[in-house]
């Protein structure tokens, strides 16, 4: 008798129809589903998204002080303009010009001269 490389025994008394398979293919195969791809999806969106609220945190936060700086400088630049007027007030009115004018030695002009036209 001669064997063959590719060839099986079978008895005689094989049964007709083979049993049903009762798992799936990828169980079959190995490939068993997990959670952790899942998780780590989660992970990763959770981080990005805390990422983003956190720069927007940040971006607020910087526009603000940007914000209350100008304030306190216009603030700053309104007290400024306001002290300005008052000594413009008080360094030109007639009382502050005569007497810095006498302390330079200057005096007083004398009653106006007129001169009678032709």
């Amino acid at each position: 008798m001669a064997v063959y490389e590719g060839t099986r025994y079978y008895p005689l008394a094989r049964p007709a129809t083979l049993p049903r398979r009762r798992q799936a293919a990828r169980i079959r195969a190995g490939r068993r589903v997990t959670r952790v791809p899942l998780a780590m999806a989660g992970i990763l969106v959770s981080f990005l998204l805390g990422l983003f609220y956190l720069t927007q945190t940040v971006q607020t936060a910087a526009t603000n002080y940007d914000i209350d700086t100008l304030f306190a400088e216009r603030a700053h630049m309104t007290q400024q303009m306001q002290s300005l007027q008052g000594d413009i007030a008080q360094q030109g009115s007639e009382i502050t010009v005569t007497t810095r004018a006498l302390g330079l030695g200057l005096s007083q002009l004398g009653a106006p001269t007129w001169i009678p036209g032709r």
